[in-house]
């Protein structure tokens, strides 16, 4: 990220909390549990005069699971009630398909940790970002997910 003169951070899934004054520097991170679907793992963020966004997580597996993936998807909108699917092109024989962008992160080992970020140029006013995990046959992993806006 550049040094951008103006820095937002926040949490997008779980919370955050901050030591109390003069206690031991330790910050608690509490994570959600994940579905297999977006309905109801979703955040929309107001990114209006921001040009970039970084998202960091802690993705952790279901006790007794393998396979699994984290699925992340950031839509975009004007107006903060019309959202629109980021999209990857693939080109072949003068004909480009559009598919939908979607950062997986694979799950190994059951109840493991595994951490990632990616950061995006952003130009929209409104930004949503929705999660499931695929790949679950009974226990659901969590997910902690916290991001940076930065702008001039």
């Amino acid at each position: 990220m550049l040094a951008y003169p103006n820095l937002e951070r926040f949490v997008i899934f779980g919370s955050k909390t901050l030591p109390a004054t003069g206690a031991v520097p330790t910050v608690i991170a509490t994570s959600v549990t994940l579905t297999n679907a977006y309905t109801g793992n979703t955040k929309i963020i107001q990114g209006g005069g921001n040009s970039e966004l970084v998202l960091m997580w802690k993705y952790t597996t279901g006790t007794g699971e393998s396979g699994t993936t984290l699925d992340i998807q950031t839509l975009c909108s004007n107006d903060g009630v019309n959202f629109y699917l980021l999209t990857n092109e693939s080109a072949s024989s003068g004909t480009s398909t559009l598919y939908a962008r979607t950062f997986a992160m694979a799950g190994g080992t059951g109840a493991t940790a595994y951490t990632g970020s990616y950061r995006l140029d952003i130009t929209y006013p409104f930004i949503k970002i929705q999660v499931q995990e695929a790949g679950v046959s009974s226990n659901y992993g969590t997910l902690f997910m916290e991001a940076a806006l930065g702008g001039f």
